[in-house]
């Protein structure tokens, strides 16, 4: 059987000629936009035609398909009929990019830090370039520490360096960098009081997700910035951070008061979310005064 929405297909892309099987017959949906010529054509019957009949459908096919690309009215048609075939194509939703796996995030605070990773604020560039102690270091160009002041009032932390900051070797880099910046001066912080880092400091180019297994291998560069920079508050980005437990997410951050907000990267996609964003940086800004 061949369903008649591939006939508008093949006649608007100008392919000619459609050869039918001797057993072919065609199938039309009832959504199918209608014309002249296919309310007054007999409905189909669901019996195979003749060879005689396939070939006189197929000449008929063509004359039509040469007819109507002079008419207006029947451009229109084959764009609607078009449409409808991509849209019934397309799923009815697009699924949301997962940054972790499953619901809630435990990185085992209470596991002791070994000694050798309780390194110095000013060791850790030295330090995650030589870092394997999880499988991201396979997959970057090269780890991303972080930068800004050192005596900054407020710490930024997303949950990982996205693809296009390796690249640059940038955090926040391009149209996400720009966004951040106008959000933090909406409440009068200035780049001079700010040090922008992530929780997992490299970026994952071929796994595109993060686990708690690079939460954790990475919370002792985290727990060093915080220790030396000793912010005000902490602004994280990310909804990954709302799936860890407060309590836990706490104790990570020194007990440093801090705010989860969208990342300005979903916030460029998903415009609806700045009144949740807005709200976070009231809240961080009270925390800041």
């Amino acid at each position: 059987m061949l369903d008649s929405r591939y006939l508008y297909l093949h006649e608007a892309m100008g392919l000619g000629p459609m050869w039918l099987s001797q057993t072919a017959y065609l199938i039309v949906p009832e959504s199918a936009p209608k014309n002249t010529e296919t309310d007054s054509a007999p409905a189909p019957t669901g019996q195979p035609v003749s060879a005689s009949t396939g070939r006189q459908q197929t000449i008929a096919a063509t004359q039509t398909a040469s007819a109507r690309k002079s008419s207006p009215q029947a451009v229109n048609q084959h764009r609607a009929a078009l449409q409808q075939i991509i849209n019934q194509s397309r799923p009815a939703t697009v699924p949301e990019v997962q940054t972790a796996a499953g619901n809630n995030i435990n990185i085992n605070s209470d596991k002791p830090i070994p000694d050798e990773f309780n390194i110095s604020f000013d060791a850790i560039p030295a330090s995650l370039a030589a870092c394997t102690r999880c499988n991201l270091h396979q997959e970057r160009c090269t780890p991303l520490p972080g930068y800004g002041a050192s005596n900054a009032r407020l710490l930024v932390v997303s949950s990982n360096p996205a693809p296009p900051d390796d690249s640059n070797q940038q955090l926040f880099s391009g149209e996400v960098g720009k966004l951040l910046n106008n959000m933090l001066a909406a409440i009068n912080m200035t780049t001079e009081e700010v040090f922008y880092t992530s929780q997992v400091k490299c970026a994952p180019n071929v796994s595109l997700h993060i686990t708690a297994e690079h939460l954790h291998a990475c919370l002792p560069y985290l727990s060093a910035q915080i220790e030396h920079i000793r912010p005000q508050a902490v602004l994280l980005l990310g909804q990954i951070f709302s799936r860890i437990d407060q309590n836990t997410l706490a104790q990570n951050l020194h007990n440093i008061p801090f705010v989860i907000c969208p990342h300005p990267a979903r916030l460029l996609r998903q415009s609806h979310l700045k009144a949740t964003a807005w709200a976070a940086l009231k809240q961080l800004r009270n925390y800041l005064q």
